[in-house]
C-alpha cells in the first residue's frame, strides 16, 4: 500500500495552514483541506480518463500560464467546465457553511495576541513554501543519471499507473516543476560535424507538412469494416511520382499534440529531458538552437506555421517563434471558427495556400496543423452519418464518430495533395498522425483485437498505443512507392522529410538518419543505448541544439 510522500504531506500542511489563517476555525480548515485534496483526485481521474495520465501540479502551473486563453478548453469540453464550476461553488459553500456554524478559536480573538497568533500559520506556510521551492530548484538542476534519458519513463509510468488514492496524490504533488534537464555530456567520437550530406535536388522544392490530428490506421482493428475504415490518405497518392509511407512511433497517446510538434521541430523525444520535457513549449522551446525550420531558413526557405486554434493556447505563439518560423498564423488571423469541431481541414488548407500569393520567390516550407478530428468523440451520436453509425456495432460509438471525421480529413487531404503537387515547381507534401485518439484505446490496448498483418514489425505490446502513420509524396523524381511495416520514431521525421525532398542535411540530420537505420527506426527503445547516448550527446552538447 502506498504511503504519502513528503511532497504530499507538505502540501497538505500548507493547505491546512492557509485555510486556518483565513477561517480561524480548525474543523472548517480540515474540511476545506480534504475538499482540496478531493479536487486533486477528481482532476487526476478526469485527466487519466481523457488522456491516459494522471494530473500533476506542473500541469496546473502550465495551464495557468495563460488562463484566459487556456480556459477556452472548457468550451470545447463543456462537461469539464461544468465540473470545474461545481467544484468552485462547492468549495465556497464548504467555507461559508463552516464559518457560519463553527466558532472561531478563542486564541485568535485575544485582544493583544490574537492577530499575532493568527499569523503563525502564515509564517509556517512561508517557511515550508521556501523549503519546497528550494527542493524543486535542487531537483531541477540534478543531471540525469549517466545521460540515461530513460528515467522519464518512470515518471510517465507513475502517471499512467498512479496506484490508488495515496498514489494519485503523490503523483499530483511530486511532479510540481516543468523545468527540463539535459543529459550529461559524455566523451564520444562516433559522430562528427563533417558528416553533412549534399543536396540531391537541383532545385529546392516547396514543402507542405501536415500534422493530422488524432490520425492512425483504423484498419489495424480486425473487425473495423473496410468501407468505413479504409481511407484514400492511407494509400500512396496515385498522382504522385514518389511516395514513402510507414507506421510512426509517437511519444504520447490520446493527447499532447505539442509533444509531437516538438519532436518534429527539434528531432528529440521529450522524455530525454526528464519530467519537465512534457511541457516542451515553455521548458524546451526557448532553449532550442537547432530545429527543422532553422535548418530550412539557412537554406533560403520562407517558413510558415498554420495553427487552427488560438495562438496563445498552451503558449503556441511563443513556442513557434522559438522553433524558428518566420511567420505564424492562428485561427483568429486566418478567420477560422472558434469552435474546434467546426473547423474542417479544407478550411485550414485553403487559408494556408492563400499565404503563397505574392511575389516572394523563395522556396516555401509550410507546417500546418488540423483540428477536425480532435476529441471528444461520440458525445453527439445524432451528428454521425448513418453509414458510419452502423460501424459502431463492430467497434464503438466513439470509433464511429472518429471514422466519420477521418473520412472528411482524408477527402480534404487528397484534394489539397493533388492541388499542391499539380504545379510546375518541384513540390513535396507529407502528413503524419500526432497521436492516437482516445477511441482507439479499447483496441490498441488489446493486441488480440488487431490485425497481425498491419501491426508494425518493430512495435508490439504496449508500444501499439503509440503507433500512428506518416506519408510523403513528391511530384518529381523517378516513379517509386516505398511502403514499409517498420515503424519510425517521430524524432527522425524531420530528417527523413528533408532527405525525401532531396535537400542537403546538416551533420545533426545526417546523424539522425544513421541512428534511425542502425536502431531499426526506434530511439528510446533502441537496443544499442550507447549509440543513442552518443547521438544525444552529439546533438545536444557538441552541436548545441539545446542549451
Amino acid at each position: 500500500m502506498a504511503i504519502p510522500s513528503f511532497s504530499t504531506v507538505l502540501a497538505t500542511l500548507i493547505i491546512f495552514c492557509v485555510m486556518l489563517a483565513i477561517s480561524k476555525r480548525v474543523w472548517t480548515s480540515i474540511a476545506t483541506t480534504i475538499y482540496v485534496l478531493c479536487f486533486a483526485l477528481l482532476s487526476s481521474f478526469i485527466k487519466q480518463a481523457y488522456l491516459g495520465v494522471a494530473m500533476t501540479l506542473a500541469d496546473m502551473h502550465f495551464f495557468l500560464l495563460r488562463p484566459l486563453e487556456n480556459f477556452h478548453l472548457f468550451f470545447n469540453y463543456p462537461l469539464l467546465g461544468a465540473i470545474l464550476l461545481g467544484v468552485c461553488l462547492g468549495f465556497t459553500l464548504c467555507l461559508v457553511v463552516g464559518m457560519r456554524f463553527e466558532r472561531p478559536l478563542r486564541l485568535f480573538g485575544l485582544p493583544r495576541w490574537g492577530m499575532s497568533i493568527r499569523f503563525v500559520p502564515a509564517a509556517l506556510v512561508f517557511l515550508v513554501v521556501i523549503g519546497a521551492v528550494s527542493m524543486t530548484s535542487k531537483d531541477s538542476q540534478e543531471p540525469m543519471n549517466d545521460g540515461d534519458a530513460y528515467a522519464a519513463f518512470l515518471s510517465m509510468y507513475e502517471q499512467q499507473h498512479p496506484g490508488g488514492v495515496i498514489g494519485r496524490l503523490n503523483v499530483y504533488f511530486n511532479n510540481r516543476s516543468f523545468e527540463a534537464t539535459l543529459p550529461r555530456s559524455r566523451d564520444q567520437t562516433r559522430f562528427s560535424q563533417d558528416q553533412a550530406v549534399v543536396a540531391v535536388s537541383t532545385e529546392f522544392p516547396d514543402l507542405l507538412l501536415v500534422l493530422e490530428e488524432s490520425t492512425f490506421d483504423p484498419l489495424i482493428i480486425r473487425k473495423c469494416p473496410k468501407a468505413e475504415c479504409d481511407n484514400a490518405m492511407l494509400h500512396p497518392m496515385p498522382f504522385a511520382k514518389r511516395t514513402q509511407q510507414a507506421p510512426l512511433l509517437v511519444h504520447t497517446t490520446g493527447g499532447g499534440t505539442w509533444l509531437a510538434e516538438f519532436a518534429v521541430m527539434s528531432g528529440f523525444d521529450w522524455r530525454i529531458f526528464g519530467r519537465g520535457g512534457a511541457f516542451a513549449p515553455v521548458s524546451l522551446a526557448p532553449r532550442l538552437h537547432g530545429s527543422l525550420p532553422l535548418q530550412l531558413r539557412a537554406l533560403g526557405y520562407r517558413t510558415i506555421a498554420i495553427y487552427p486554434t488560438d495562438g496563445n493556447f498552451l503558449s503556441a505563439t511563443s513556442a513557434y517563434s522559438h522553433y524558428g518560423f518566420d511567420e505564424f498564423y492562428d485561427a483568429s488571423q486566418l478567420g477560422l471558427p472558434s469552435e474546434w469541431g467546426d473547423t474542417r481541414d479544407a478550411m485550414v488548407f485553403d487559408r494556408a495556400l492563400a499565404k503563397l500569393q505574392g511575389a516572394d520567390s523563395r522556396p516555401t516550407f509550410i507546417f500546418l496543423l488540423t483540428i477536425r478530428n480532435h476529441g471528444p468523440h461520440g458525445n453527439k451520436p445524432q451528428t454521425i452519418p448513418p453509414a458510419f453509425l452502423k460501424s459502431a456495432t463492430h467497434t464503438s460509438i466513439y470509433m464511429a464518430d472518429y471514422l466519420a471525421r477521418m473520412r472528411d480529413s482524408s477527402n480534404d487531404y487528397v484534394k489539397v495533395a493533388r492541388q499542391w503537387l499539380d504545379a510546375p515547381r518541384p513540390r513535396v507534401i507529407g502528413w503524419f498522425g500526432d497521436h492516437q485518439p482516445e477511441a482507439a484505446w479499447d483496441f490498441t490496448e488489446h493486441p488480440e483485437l488487431l490485425d497481425d498483418k498491419r501491426i508494425p514489425v518493430n512495435a508490439e505490446g504496449k508500444l501499439l498505443q503509440y503507433v500512428t502513420q506518416y506519408q510523403f509524396s513528391a511530384n518529381f523524381g523517378d516513379k517509386e512507392q516505398r511502403v514499409s511495416r517498420e515503424a519510425m520514431d517521430i524524432s527522425y521525421l524531420g530528417a527523413e522529410f528533408l532527405a525525401f525532398a532531396g535537400l542537403p542535411l546538416d551533420s545533426g540530420s545526417a546523424a539522425a538518419r544513421v541512428v534511425a537505420k542502425q536502431c531499426g527506426g526506434t530511439m528510446i527503445n533502441c537496443a544499442d543505448r550507447a549509440l543513442i547516448n552518443d547521438y544525444l550527446d552529439f546533438r545536444i552538447h557538441q552541436l548545441g541544439s539545446v542549451q
